[in-house]
């Protein structure tokens, strides 16, 4: 059964085996054409299947993948085995619903195909306030529900989602009510040919137990639970292309968005019903603040297989028949067990850290994992905690909790900061030494060996004066971390999602009105004027002065407001910092032997 190769180990070698199985391809072909051969006999369970039924055709290119044995089944989907055995007949007259609920959720069940039509999260609201549905009004009737079943066999997947089971339990709310969990369902289905069990087990957390089976002719077949795509709080083109499909396999976890790489590494793709084996400890279709997660009981016999379908979307939900389209890549997976019996959890919640670590996987992993702090991981999540803790202690509002941090934080790198203004400072003020070195080598060319002897004169005014010449860059370097780390953890708090600040709704999306940007250029060219520019071309200085405070404008425009109060913020304290260095008397000497210098120039 193929895999993925992890993206970053040996690209080369993707390109050589796509040129092995393409010639093998061929090879089978060919054979094929020549050497007609009657169909196989059925397989042991414990043999490899060498081939199952293709899957649809992906929509993106294919990318390169290993070859591994393909999921052990009882029988290729759909294939005749002689007589099928008595089975009775199992089908509903009518369509009806089965609601559960606990505290957490509701979830609507409807028994053709017995699949999941509404789940909705009590705790979490929409963007219209009510409570967010997250199944996907506008992709989950083109690229199917959850909980369907995945089954290579497209005639038998179109029949098991949407045939009419029969429910163990029926009801509606306005007729017998919902039922509280904890609870049992279960929905079976038959037509004599084939027969379709799924039984759903309902706790107090947002996890539920899942086991399906499915037979047809009398053969067992693979028919896995899915979770085909999408979540209902996407509402815009940026919130598709934010999902990404994780799975952990022992300790490794893997990423994959619909598309990566194409800068310094090939493009890679999620394929539409690529199959990759075990083991998994999970495997979830994520976005950037919920999670749909398999879990399977035994993690060395399942498969998963990823799911992409690009969809139109309207850019407006109000009129969708009416506003334009947009092409959005829509994520999903499937995971069974490869024998055709599955029995496995699924989580399906909000991706918060005190949540997610508290849901363990068959396997012994808890779903912490599916939290992406980034590259700056190991600053992120204490810093997260840390803003958590704020707001829970101190601080009622997640936008004051954000600016009280950035005063700590601005307070701990105090020490750095003044040393980069003083380093500025005192290579001001010994700008007239360099350039009088820079004059008296400039004849020499770059590699006279007289250039060594320049370098030494410079290293010794260094030293005389008390500079360092990368004094002035070093504690601004570190701070760029700090501002890494706020960016991809506002980008995983879901407690940030809709939290109000001031004339800001909802944290997490970018300041509506534009004012932090705008905050974040002005301040920025404030900074800039009042710090003092060794060195440079009076004429760059201008340049920079402007063109530095207006990129920094429009790279923030569309970043979380949260990360516009912290940098904003930073930006004015930073300022405060340095009209204190300026007005001390060595600030106020430079200054001062600045102003003769330029005086003397005009």
């Amino acid at each position: 059964m193929t895999e993925y190769h992890n993206p970053q180990q040996d690209p080369g070698s993707e390109k050589r085996l796509l040129l092995v199985l393409f010639i093998s391809f061929i090879g089978i072909a060919l054979m094929q054409f020549l050497f007609k051969s009657p169909p196989p006999p059925p397989q042991k369970p414990e043999s490899s299947q060498q081939q199952q039924a293709s899957p649809q055709p992906s929509p993106t290119p294919t990318p390169a993948v290993s070859p591994a044995a393909k999921p052990v089944a009882k029988k290729k989907p759909g294939a005749p085995s002689g007589k099928a055995p008595n089975v009775p007949i199992k089908q509903a007259s009518a369509i009806t619903e089965t609601v559960v609920e606990n505290k957490l959720y509701r979830i609507t069940f409807s028994n053709r195909g017995a699949l999941v039509t509404s789940w909705i999260l009590k705790e979490y609201k929409n963007d219209q306030g009510k409570p967010l549905d997250l199944v996907n009004s506008v992709t989950a009737p083109v690229v199917g529900y959850p909980l369907s079943l995945f089954s290579y066999d497209k005639e038998l997947q179109t029949k098991l989602n949407e045939s009419l089971y029969v429910p163990s339990a029926v009801g509606v709310q306005a007729a017998v009510g919902a039922q509280d969990a904890p609870f049992s369902l279960s929905f079976d289905y038959s037509d004599g040919d084939t027969t379709s069990h799924k039984s759903f087990k309902f706790g107090q957390s947002y996890v539920l137990t899942i086991e399906t089976s499915v037979t047809n002719k009398g053969q067992t077949v693979q028919a896995y639970p899915s979770w085909p795509g999408g979540f209902g709080n996407q509402t815009a083109l940026p919130s598709y292309t934010a999902t990404r499909i994780d799975w952990q396999q022992n300790d490794n976890i893997t990423r994959q968005a619909a598309q990566s790489g194409g800068f310094l590494s090939s493009k890679k793709w999620v394929v539409d019903g690529l199959t990759a084996s075990g083991p998994f400890q999970w495997a979830a279709t994520v976005d950037p603040y919920f999670t749909a997660a398999f879990m399977p009981a035994s993690p060395k016999d399942v498969a998963l297989v990823t799911l992409h379908k690009v969809i139109d979307i309207p850019r407006n939900l109000e009129k969708p028949n009416d506003s334009e389209k947009d092409k959005a890549s829509v994520l999903g997976l499937a995971m069974g067990n490869v024998d055709g019996r599955t029995n496995e959890q699924i989580f399906v919640g909000p991706k918060a850290v005190d949540i997610l670590e508290t849901v363990h996987a068959p396997g012994g992993s808890d779903l912490h994992g599916i939290l992406d702090f980034g590259f700056f991981g190991f600053i992120s999540k204490p810093l997260f905690l840390w803003l958590k803790w704020t707001h829970q202690h101190m601080i009622n509002n997640w936008g004051w909790a954000i600016a009280f941090l950035t005063l700590i934080i601005t307070v701990a790198l105090l020490p750095l900061r003044i040393s980069s203004m003083k380093s500025a400072l005192k290579m001001q003020k010994i700008q007239p030494q360099i350039k009088a070195i820079n004059e008296k080598y400039k004849r020499y060319g770059i590699t006279d060996p007289r250039r060594a002897q320049m370098q030494q004169e410079m290293s010794a005014l260094y030293k005389r004066e008390g500079v360092n010449p990368l004094g002035g860059c070093l504690p601004l370097l570190l701070q760029m971390p700090f501002l890494f780390a706020f960016y991809s953890m506002l980008g995983n708090a879901i407690e940030l999602r809709q939290a109000n600040w001031l004339w800001v709704h909802d944290l997490a999306q970018p300041d509506p009105l534009h004012i932090l940007p705008i905050a974040i250029a002005i301040t920025m060219f404030v900074t800039q004027k009042s710090s003092p520019q060794a060195g440079m071309d009076p004429a760059q200085q201008k340049m920079f002065a402007f063109m530095t405070p207006l990129m920094m404008g429009v790279i923030s425009w569309n970043v979380a407001a949260g990360l516009g109060i912290y940098w904003g913020l930073s930006n004015i304290l930073s300022w405060i910092q340095q009209m204190a260095i300026n007005r001390t008397e060595f600030g106020k000497q430079v200054r001062k032997a600045a102003e003769r210098r330029a005086t003397r120039k005009k």
